[in-house]
């Protein structure tokens, strides 16, 4: 939702940095999720959302508390209708805290940057490291809803796991808790 948020304040040519200017647009227009894509007005913008671009300016603008605000609400709303599983950096201690199971997921920056590397095609490493701490750097202390970990989270360090090793590390601990 906020790389959604942070394509529709770019594209509109809004200043990242204007909270006030980025949240009035964003309530002028419709933000949806379901299980086949992330729609902006009824359009389908999945792929448009996963460049580091995107990434960065969703690190800028999710930092602004009209726009917060506003992505709570939607997120909130969103798990009230469905059974959800959410990922992002406030997910266990503002939008969902009181949520069965929270998984605070760990991973050595330089990790993270190949695998963010092979994710989008690109090959420069310094910059994406550079990236990749600029960004845990301004949620880690950014004033409105800071990368915390949350109370009773599971702490998860993926540097050495698969995907596949953290979702049923995740599974695992789900089933447990709910005796299946």
């Amino acid at each position: 939702m906020y790389r959604a948020s942070a394509f529709l304040v770019s594209a509109s040519g809004t200043d990242l940095y204007d909270g006030k200017s980025s949240s009035a647009i964003l309530l002028q227009h419709s933000i949806e999720v379901s299980s086949t894509g992330i729609f902006l007005d009824g359009k389908d913008i999945s792929e448009k959302i996963r460049t580091q671009a995107v990434g960065e300016a969703a690190s800028i603008i999710s930092a602004h508390r009209q726009v917060r605000e506003y992505m709570v609400s939607l997120q909130k709303a969103f798990g009230k209708k469905h059974n959800t599983v959410a990922e992002g950096r406030d997910m266990g201690t503002v939008v969902f805290p009181d949520a069965a199971l929270k998984v605070y997921i760990v991973a050595d920056i330089a990790v993270r940057a190949m695998r963010r590397l092979k994710d989008l095609g690109h090959r420069d490493m310094d910059r994406m490291v550079h990236s990749v701490f600029q960004r845990d750097y301004r949620d880690r202390n950014r004033k409105e809803s800071p990368l915390r970990l949350p109370p009773g989270a599971l702490w998860l360090d993926g540097t050495s796991m698969t995907v596949s090793q953290q979702v049923e590390f995740v599974l695992k601990h789900f089933r447990e808790l709910s005796g299946r």
